[in-house]
């Protein structure tokens, strides 16, 4: 297998967790590969490998439940392989690992607000994380839980703000029928809006979109039924 010094290039993974893989790796000499998994509260994941052969580990450790990324994350404390050889825990994924040539690894979680982040570590020969690696490697994880909740602090307020943006436009071309229906019936700007919302119940149809077809056709060709719409809110008004 050749050595472990590419990023893999997923489209659908975020830069910033393609990057703390990358930072992961030169935290101890004797690293070559390094995965970084995320999981949130609603089933959600993120995963980012150093190399193809990881990303397959890491799903087979997501599979199968055992592994020392699933451990590090169900205990939320670090868990280390200091030799697969002799270390029979998980048998499935040390054989996958022995299989490609990988002896030992560590797994680094941390967690916050629900998400939680495990970065593990990856090497050829028997090999153990010292403690100031490990540290640093529990600040990655951190920061990849701090990454993904700014993420969706983002997408919430941009989809806030498209919500915003779309019921402001909706207002606005409801007003634009209003003063249409208004011109038309010769009537108040608050009987107009009873027709159009008449209208909307009438051809259960929502009112932005009664409103929108008569701000299209400009009133044109919908007046008699207006005016008759108009003289029944009058009546139930009365």
């Amino acid at each position: 297998m050749r050595p472990m010094d590419a990023v893999t290039n997923d489209a659908a993974v975020a830069p910033w967790l393609v990057g703390i893989g990358a930072r992961a790796m030169r935290c101890s000499a004797g690293c070559r590969g390094a995965t970084v998994f995320l999981r949130c509260p609603g089933g959600e994941s993120r995963g980012s490998s150093t190399h193809p052969d990881l990303a397959v580990l890491a799903a087979l450790q997501e599979d199968t439940g055992e592994g020392p990324c699933v451990e590090a994350a169900r205990s939320l404390g670090p868990v280390a392989a200091v030799d697969l050889v002799a270390d029979a825990r998980w048998p499935r994924f040390r054989a996958a690992a022995l299989e490609r040539g990988l002896r030992a690894c560590t797994a680094v979680p941390a967690a916050a607000e629900g998400v939680t982040a495990t970065v593990t570590l990856y090497a050829f020969r028997p090999w153990r994380l010292t403690a100031g690696a490990r540290e640093a490697v529990g600040m990655l994880a951190e920061e990849a839980v701090g990454g993904l909740l700014r993420e969706h602090a983002r997408k919430g307020a941009e989809a806030e703000a498209e919500q915003l943006r779309t019921a402001m436009a909706s207002r606005a071309v409801i007003d634009q029928a209003i003063g249409i229906v208004t011109h038309l019936l010769d009537c108040a700007p608050d009987r107009a809006f009873d027709v159009l919302r008449a209208l909307s119940q009438r051809t259960n149809r929502k009112l932005n979109a009664v409103a929108a077809q008569i701000v299209r056709a400009r009133g044109r060709g919908s007046t008699r039924e207006l005016r008759r719409l108009l003289g029944e809110v009058r009546t139930d008004g009365a």
